[in-house]
């Protein structure tokens, strides 16, 4: 069976790959854990100079993963250039401070006696990574795993075979084969992965897959890093600089066409400025050029697929039914443009009962509703499943300290300021996950802990 790629900016066949059978998984996971061992006691130093070569050649043909991302999930070519740069920044600091994250602890010394933590690897790694960011998600979870002296075998999204087979390609290159490898297909072919014998599940993707997932995790008694899905709020202070909470509310929300887990996709606006932030937010989406991902003066590309069109037109057609006001958008472009196309979209009248607050929409649609106190903004802020971003707006540094302790997430950016780094720890709290992805948080989310006490 065949896995084909489709271009969502006209839905042409890009490429294919063949689906991994149930022995080839297998057979890889097998060949993991034969070698893990040799792997493990390899040591940081060793894994680090072997990954980093790997990451050169990716640097060289930087090129080539740009345009694979662009055609494949329908990222603006630009955009797909600046993911890029970030996924680099990324690994190298990873690559750059993995010894030290990994290094052994004293935590008690005298005359007598020392104890030292050490970090010991959990064994092969069934990492599973969506379509959103290609090359990123790659970076963000193989990488660590693998300097962290597991063995990888990565599922990449159905969406994205043929970069997948780009990574594979170079990695094999530098690492061996039985360290890290990749099987390919569907959702079927991730339960299969994660049924085979491995030490550890590292997942990204929905919160309905993720919780699948743990509950295999849980009956094999192994470890399970979730990062899934979110619906952060973000809340507009009456005492807020306006202009450039608008500049960030854009970013957050309208990046990678929305698609993407910890976007701001719930807005609340205290009622003096409610009006104002939706007349210069409206002007801002209606202005945005909607276009195919290979042309540079695109700003908002396709989502990634048919049916992801059509799951946010069916959220955005709910809350219509539902007596939403349509500030701006609210329609595909699929019949216009011939791919999956979708209007910046703005809506106000909001209420619990609809998809697009209940749901995770991943998509350019962004809800908006009036608060009128501080305690009402945190209250509609935390009514959500998820709990992974969210961002506030305020001049008030003691009242923004505040609302980001009382917020049920895991990450909170105050006044756009990026939380996303190689060296803050990344997940959420609720439906959002468990366990963190980046920094020394990351790395020690991948091994054992091990405390060895002896005297001198």
């Amino acid at each position: 069976m065949m896995l084909r790629s489709i271009n969502p900016s006209n839905y042409k066949v890009v490429g294919s790959v063949k689906v991994s059978t149930p022995k080839e998984i297998s057979d890889k996971v097998r060949q993991a854990r034969l070698y893990q061992k040799y792997w493990s006691e390899m040591g940081a130093a060793m894994r680090v100079h072997m990954v980093r070569k790997a990451m050169a050649e990716f640097e060289k043909r930087k090129d080539e993963v740009i345009k694979l991302e662009s055609m494949e999930m329908g990222k603006p070519i630009t955009a797909a250039a600046s993911d890029f740069n970030d996924a680099m920044a990324f690994a190298n600091w990873y690559l750059d401070n993995a010894e030290k994250c990994l290094a052994a602890e004293t935590t008690f010394e005298d005359e007598k006696e020392i104890h030292r933590v050490y970090r010991e690897p959990l064994g092969v790694a069934a990492v599973i990574i969506p379509w959103n960011y290609p090359f990123l998600m790659f970076v963000w979870t193989v990488i660590p795993n693998l300097l962290a002296g597991n063995c990888v075998v990565l599922k990449h999204s159905e969406e994205c075979p043929l970069i997948g087979k780009l990574i594979e390609e170079v990695m094999h290159k530098y690492v061996h084969v039985s360290a890290f490898s990749e099987v390919y297909g569907g959702g079927e072919v991730g339960m299969l992965l994660v049924r085979n014998d491995i030490g550890l599940i590292s997942f990204t993707g929905s919160t309905a897959t993720g919780k699948k997932l743990y509950e295999t995790a849980g009956r094999k008694f192994i470890r399970a890093v979730m990062e899934m899905g979110g619906s952060a709020p973000g809340i507009v202070f009456e005492d807020a600089n306006i202009d450039e909470a608008v500049k960030s509310i854009c970013t957050y929300r309208l990046t990678n066409a929305g698609q993407y887990c910890d976007g701001l996709k719930r807005l609340m606006v205290h009622q003096d400025r409610f009006e104002e932030v939706v007349s210069k937010l409206s002007n801002a989406f209606a202005t945005l050029w909607v276009g195919p991902a290979d042309l540079e003066s695109t700003e908002l590309g396709p989502l990634v697929a048919k049916r992801q069109l059509d799951l946010l037109a069916a959220q955005v057609a709910d809350a219509k039914r539902l007596e939403a006001r349509v500030i701006t958008g609210g329609k595909s472009l699929e019949s216009e443009l011939g791919g999956a196309f979708f209007q910046p979209t703005l809506l106000t009248g909001v209420t619990p009962a609809m998809r697009v607050w209940r749901e995770e929409v991943f998509g350019p649609v962004l809800p908006v509703v009036r608060f009128r106190t501080e305690d009402e903004a945190i209250s509609i802020a935390n009514d959500t499943v998820y709990g992974l971003g969210g961002y506030v707006y305020t001049a008030d540094m003691n009242r923004a300290e505040r609302v980001a302790r009382a917020l049920k997430t895991g990450m909170v950016s105050i006044n756009g300021t990026n939380y996303t780094t190689p060296f803050n720890p990344f997940g959420g709290w609720k439906n959002s996950g468990m366990g963190r992805e980046h920094g020394k948080y990351g790395f020690h989310e991948l091994t054992q802990t091990k405390v060895v006490a002896r005297n001198k």
